[in-house]
């Protein structure tokens, strides 16, 4: 059961409610990766928001528009999406249906368009760039939510994307390691488990 006391002290916000979300369409922008881009910043192979995810957020009340081809290079297919409940869309209709947008790089080239909507991305506002996107976002009048901000403690670890991208490239390190080092490595251990070699 959950208790209607507020997670910090001088938080004096409303407990949100599952209804909260009826009528709320929020949507999943493509990255805009390309396999065949010849510019070495061509977007992100990830998705920011995941099938499984969506399909909890749809039962929460919640409508979800994903971008056409958004989850492709992430090995999720646009009839994955649909299967949970998603609708498809192209980028416009994305932008200018939905009021919450989910993106792993915040789309500044794409700030005129979202003028009063609301952004969840990876902004990382104390660094120069997250600076310059937050100067751009404000003077679109963009609200964003960094998710960088989470504080990285046990109760938001679920929400902790600095710890989980660390991990990823950590596993990405010792898998080039091994491939340079040419023979077998022993287990990993760590405070969150065992994973075999």
């Amino acid at each position: 059961m959950a208790s209607a006391a507020p997670l910090l002290k001088n938080d004096t916000l409303p407990a949100a409610t599952a209804a909260a979300g009826v009528g709320l369409e929020l949507g999943v922008l493509h990255e805009g990766f390309a396999p065949d881009a010849k510019s070495p910043s061509s977007g992100d192979q990830r998705v920011s928001l995941v099938p499984s995810v969506a399909e909890q957020l749809i039962k929460d009340g919640y409508g979800v528009t994903v971008e056409r081809g958004a989850g492709i290079y992430s090995g999720f297919a646009d009839s994955a999406y649909v299967e949970k409940g998603c609708r498809i869309a192209s980028r416009a209709e994305v932008m200018q249906k939905c009021q919450v947008l989910f993106a792993i790089e915040p789309p500044v080239k794409d700030f005129a368009q979202l003028q009063g909507k609301t952004l969840i991305s990876w902004v990382g506002r104390l660094q120069d760039k997250g600076k310059d996107i937050v100067a751009k976002a404000n003077a679109a009048q963009i609200r964003l939510i960094d998710v960088t901000a989470v504080p990285r403690i046990t109760i938001a670890q679920k929400l902790d994307v600095l710890s989980s991208q660390a991990k990823v490239a950590g596993h990405r390190a010792v898998v080039e390691a091994t491939h340079a080092f040419g023979r077998f490595h022993s287990a990993e251990m760590t405070a969150a488990g065992k994973y075999p070699p």
